[in-house]
């Protein structure tokens, strides 16, 4: 996702010519009609233009604890110049604009400030001439860039801002564990990733300090402008139309966070600028990782946490497999170490095999005295094929109980003497058996 920050600052009031017409800067109208061309569109001639410079953006903290990187500043400039950029009036993105950036530079401005500096055009229209009366009058005296970016980065921290456990715009005493050192350290948040111009627009107040309006303010577009560095703000400030998304997202972050009462860590100190997003040379930004067993691991990098990754998955395996031996252990009445133990298998083996033949035999005597009850007709047989049937997957304790019911009942039917002698198979049966007598020709 990408976020779109409006940021505010001072529009010069320098004429061009008298009345606000006259004759171009040398290059300028070139550099116009060369934006022209790549649109398809015809060239201009002076006369049909008005243009002003405009200090549109720097690189120091805004007054709602924003910042953007040198190369991101650098990178608008270049952006502006290659394709130039719609002028609006107070971010207004669902009219039309009223005027086009071009001819950006990055100028410095004594110490490590860095001003964008830019050129507008109007149409030496009505519309036009009236915004240049204005301009030169001191009624529209500032002006808001509005750019694309992807992250919010916590300036003491170098983490996502919302991985921070710190606050932009709040001060904190931060203890270097090496050295022991205590700081002082602002939060603000970094805007990086993807950066790229939106639009500028004219407005009522800006948001952008150290902004200069009117009086000895350089001479922009030459590189040779000098202003004085300004203090950082001490308080949150919002613009109220052109920060409101800015003000929102820091809300969030305050409501989510505001039951949680607990004293931020003091990690170590940071350099002010993280090149590209990413955390400073030299230093690392350590993750804590919790845990399957409820412990932590501490990564610095995506090796180490690549290397946590695989350990954790090697282990929920290993978890797996286990709790699946012990399954099987139970239900074969074991414990998990005797299924490594041949002799215990065979052991299993053996009985599994002695009890599917007590099984058989109880089935072919559960059809045979069934078979003996009904009578030996083609209705019997089928009453013994289907009470086999019926008991095959039965327990073998209800298989035996009806193989006995039935037995009694069918001994209770035929007298003893009656019964034919016990053949060969049947007197070897297991003790505590109940025999089966051959009554077919009974």
């Amino acid at each position: 996702m990408k976020h779109q920050i409006a940021l505010s600052m001072t529009l010069m009031q320098l004429a061009i010519g008298a009345g606000g017409t006259g004759t171009l800067p040398d290059g300028h109208l070139a550099r116009i009609n060369a934006l022209q061309s790549t649109k398809n569109k015809p060239a201009l001639t002076e006369e049909d233009l008005l243009v002003r410079p405009v200090r549109l953006f720097g690189n120091q903290l805004t007054s709602y604890f924003t910042r953007i990187t040198d190369d991101d500043l650098r990178l608008l400039a270049q952006q502006i110049n290659d394709a130039g950029g719609p002028a609006l009036s107070a971010h207004m993105t669902d009219e039309t604009p009223i005027g086009t950036f071009y001819a950006a530079s990055v100028t410095p401005g004594g110490g490590d400030v860095l001003w964008l500096d830019t050129w507008v055009y109007f149409l030496n229209d009505a519309d036009g001439q009236d915004l240049a009366r204005k301009i030169d009058g001191g009624i529209i005296n500032e002006a808001s860039i509005g750019y694309w970016y992807e992250r919010n980065v916590c300036s003491i921290t170098g983490l996502d801002y919302w991985n921070s456990p710190y606050y932009a715009g709040r001060e904190y005493e931060i203890v270097d564990p090496e050295t022991g050192t205590t700081t002082t350290r602002l939060c603000f948040l970094w805007t990086i990733g993807n950066v790229e111009f939106a639009e500028g627009s004219l407005v009522y107040r800006g948001a952008y300090p150290g902004t200069q309006v009117g009086g000895d303010i350089g001479q922009p577009m030459n590189g040779e402008s000098v202003v004085n560095v300004l203090p950082m703000p001490t308080q949150t400030r919002f613009q109220l139309a052109a920060s409101r998304d800015m003000q929102t997202e820091l809300d969030k972050k305050a409501q989510a966070h505001a039951a949680s009462g607990s004293k931020p860590p003091s990690p170590a100190a940071k350099p002010a600028e993280p090149p590209s997003g990413q955390p400073p040379e030299g230093e690392t930004v350590k993750l804590t990782l919790k845990l399957h067993d409820g412990s932590a691991a501490t990564v610095e990098n995506e090796e180490s946490a690549q290397t946590v990754l695989n350990q954790q998955v090697a282990a929920a395996e290993k978890r797996a497999v286990q709790a699946e031996r012990e399954r099987v252990a139970t239900a074969a009445g074991l414990e998990p170490a005797q299924l490594h133990d041949d002799t215990h298998l065979a052991r299993l083996s053996a009985e599994a095999g002695d009890g599917r033949t007590y099984r058989e035999d109880l089935l072919s005597r559960l059809e045979r005295v069934t078979l003996t009850i009904e009578g030996n007709s083609e209705a019997g047989q089928r009453a013994s094929e289907r009470v086999k049937k019926v008991f095959k997957t039965a327990d073998i304790a209800d298989i035996r109980d009806e193989v006995e019911r039935l037995e009694a009942k069918r001994d209770a039917l035929v007298p003893s003497g009656q019964r034919s002698v016990e053949n060969a198979e049947e007197s070897s049966e297991e003790p505590g058996k109940v025999p089966v007598r051959d009554l077919d020709s009974v």
